[in-house]
């Protein structure tokens, strides 16, 4: 018969081994992908200028577009070196054009946008949806779907396409430490998820211009 200190400390090394192994072990789901779809091919030689143009909303969230927008060509802008369009002249074409906020430019217009401001890519794309669900105790699970579009700043046609929806708790590990509780968390996650399948879909970063 096993003393009783010596079961208890058996147990103890049993709990112990099973919080180390755990401690980076990730709930199902943490692998999810992006959905990645291919329109046409990407142009060729060297793709530097880009620009990441106003998304649309279709959730309930407001300034869904502009926070999932400003998060992604934040990322963008770490990961590829390229040279990005400003926002402030963005949004001035888009007053010349009589743009309204939430309504999508014709392909006509694309055209008009990506010659003004000399890009090779446009960005844009569709927030699906955008929530913060009550999590456990008093956090918060925020859930966003978005739709992103690459296209042709010469043709405006859409070239690669990516859906992808998350939720905070998709990041949870067994010893609850990750998760994430913010949609500006959760958009710079889904960004990041996206740009780097990009990447290995064969996006190419700019190879001409140095990194400051």
């Amino acid at each position: 018969m096993i003393p009783l200190r010596q079961s208890f400390r058996n147990i103890l090394l049993v709990l112990l081994a099973l919080l180390i192994g755990g401690c980076g072990m990730a709930l199902p789901g943490r692998q999810q992908l992006p959905q990645h779809r291919q329109m046409a091919s990407l142009p060729a030689g060297s793709i530097c200028r880009v620009a990441v143009l106003p998304f649309l909303n279709d959730s309930d969230y407001p300034l869904a577009d502009a926070i999932f927008a400003k998060v992604f060509a934040a990322q963008l802008n770490v990961s590829g070196n390229y040279l990005f369009a400003q926002e402030g002249d963005i949004l001035k074409i888009y007053q010349q054009l009589r743009l309204l906020p939430g309504e999508a430019p014709t392909p006509e217009q694309l055209q008009l946008i990506a010659s003004r401001l000399d890009a090779q890519l446009l960005i844009t794309g569709t927030v699906i949806e955008m929530r913060e669900n009550p999590g456990l105790g008093a956090s918060v699970n925020p859930v966003l779907a978005v739709d992103v579009l690459l296209l042709d700043g010469q043709s405006s046609e859409p070239l690669w396409g990516a859906y992808h929806r998350r939720q905070g708790t998709d990041y949870r590990t067994t010893m609850h430490f990750g998760t994430i509780q913010t949609v500006t968390g959760l958009s710079r996650q889904i960004a990041e998820e996206i740009i780097n399948l990009w990447f290995k879909k064969g996006l190419p970063r700019c190879d001409v211009l140095p990194r400051s």
